[in-house]
């Protein structure tokens, strides 16, 4: 059977994956960053090798992301396909969730919003808060490296260091619900533990984030937000979507294989 191979060159990572003639995934892999063709040569033929494929059974190779730029000449004996990384992670995402009419959400380095439907894909916006502000804050907060950081933060509480609504007034206001976050770090003080603002930080990230989306769709005809990226898998990002889900009437999807929509994307794209 021959492979087809998919590369994503991230700004913080590369993702691997291989798929059938049919596009179904067959298996996956993540490693660092990776910004020449003979790094991505031996990364490639690592993963092949853990899959016990051979390089003669690949086919072809997609590749997209912002540091494909970087790659010149031949990966592992063939010539790399790029492909729009917009258009990546919005076919990447239709596929992974089984939704065509879709907001995809790309949860990277920074985040990107691209507006997927029946009869095209179309990047409307983004913001640079993401994985990069998170691996960069909580370097300079506690000098710990993001793995490390993430696992910190399962033990602290965002509600210690940021100010609710309902720590504002006790009256009930129509549309803001008093678990909402009024001021993320609003009440950051000395009693706030390391834990607890690792807490906030990934908190505030993924609301920004969240709240993001929630705008870009309020006046589109869609309400499917699928999330995809590395901070689409963090342990607090389910259920906080879940409960913007409910909070805004909209619809957050996380898919299996979130990490990996971009490189299944650049991989349908060349079927």
């Amino acid at each position: 059977m021959k492979l087809y191979l998919g590369v994503d060159l991230g700004g913080s990572a590369t993702k691997l994956l291989l798929c059938d003639p049919h596009g179904k995934l067959l298996a996956e892999t993540q490693c660092p960053l990776i910004r020449t063709s003979a790094a991505l040569t031996a990364a490639v033929h690592a993963f092949l090798k853990t899959q016990g494929r051979d390089e003669e059974e690949v086919e072809s190779m997609a590749m997209t992301g912002v540091g494909s730029s970087f790659i010149e000449g031949p990966v592992i004996g063939k010539e790399p396909l790029k492909i729009d990384e917009m258009q990546a992670v919005g076919q990447g995402a239709q596929a992974l969730s089984r939704q065509q009419d879709i907001l995809a959400v790309s949860m990277g380095t920074g985040t990107a919003l691209i507006r997927a439907d029946h009869a095209r894909i179309r990047h409307i916006g983004g913001t640079g808060v993401g994985g990069g502000t998170l691996a960069g804050l909580a370097l300079r907060l506690t000098g710990m490296e993001t793995a490390d950081f993430i696992q910190l933060s399962l033990s602290g509480h965002s509600a210690n260091v940021d100010l609710k609504v309902g720590d504002l007034t006790r009256d009930t206001m129509q549309t803001l619900n008093s678990d909402l976050t009024a001021a993320n770090f609003g009440k950051l003080d000395a009693r706030g533990s390391a834990a607890d603002q690792a807490a906030g930080l990934i908190n505030m990230i993924l609301e920004t984030i969240g709240v993001m989306a929630i705008l870009a769709v309020r006046q589109d005809t869609t309400r499917t937000i699928v999330l995809t990226g590395a901070l689409a898998v963090l342990p607090q990002a389910k259920p906080l979507y879940d409960r913007m889900s409910r909070i805004y009437n909209v619809n957050f999807l996380i898919p299996d294989h979130a990490p990996y929509a971009a490189a299944l994307g650049a991989v349908l794209t060349i079927l």
